[in-house]
């Protein structure tokens, strides 16, 4: 029997993940999401029982490889467009992930004044990555406010992510490598100790484009710099730890929005 497809509006399409036969919602004219999305979801480490809170998770892909990748976690999404929300949602209810995945509508702003502290054991944010002001903005509202930031910075990410987490809790991130220093800066004042660092290279002769970074919430451990991730070995071949990831033999290529 053939799968049923949801329904879809006039600007939606039904994209496949790739993992675990996962699909996603998406708008194609506005906001969709690239592997730096995939990489965040495999980035931290996972235990049963665990309490995560995807912020901004926008079309819910973080949220739903994160359901992929442990079976005994509970992830909640939190996004402020509705548009997103219900195409988060409806991408939950599609790949039957309704009971371990909780998408709700939520500004990242107000939840140090509105939620419960000390609830999650992990949090997960791919924040803005250009600051008020820098780069084009989309005319897009959705690409304009995943992508800069308008509707919430990188301090109120940080701020809210030390609200949610339990002590030992972690907080997950990916970001350009140029805001390393001030994301080292804004961590250090929340009081959030980094803990995992990777530099994210396009390919082996390439600087860093992005990073990944962990930290901790009152666990005093070190900071451990991880080895660098290449994404390609190179143009348009994505290096074998890439190829991994996705299950695929060595030196085949994924088709991936971007």
């Amino acid at each position: 029997m053939p799968e049923r497809l949801p329904d879809l509006g006039d600007d939606e399409s039904i994209d496949d993940l790739i993992l675990g036969g996962l699909k996603v919602i998406q708008s194609r004219s506005g906001y969709r999401f690239s592997i730096d999305a995939i990489l965040l979801a495999h980035f931290p480490e996972l235990q049963s029982g665990m309490e995560i809170f995807d912020l901004g998770t926008g079309s819910g892909v973080v949220a739903l490889l994160l359901a992929y990748r442990h079976s005994q976690v509970h992830i909640t999404g939190l996004e402020i467009q509705e548009q997103m929300v219900d195409r988060a949602c409806r991408s939950v209810l599609h790949n039957d992930l309704g009971q371990r995945i909780t998408i709700q509508q939520a500004d990242i702003n107000r939840i140090p004044a509105s939620w419960t502290a000390a609830q999650a054991d992990l949090v997960v944010c791919n924040p803005p990555f250009w600051k008020k002001g820098q780069g084009k903005i989309s005319h897009h509202p959705e690409q304009a406010l995943a992508r800069h930031e308008l509707g919430v910075n990188l301090e109120a990410v940080i701020k809210a992510s030390h609200h949610l987490l339990k002590a030992g809790g972690r907080l997950a991130m990916i970001l350009p490598a140029r805001r390393l220093t001030e994301s080292l800066q804004e961590l250090d004042r929340s009081g959030l100790s980094p803990t995992r660092l990777r530099m994210v290279h396009p390919t082996p002769d390439r600087e860093a484009g992005h990073f990944l970074i962990e930290a901790s919430k009152a666990t005093g451990k070190v900071l451990s710099i991880l080895p660098p991730l290449f994404v390609y070995s190179s143009i348009g071949t994505y290096s074998v730890e890439i190829g991994r990831l996705y299950n695929l033999p060595t030196g085949e290529d994924v088709e991936q929005d971007g």
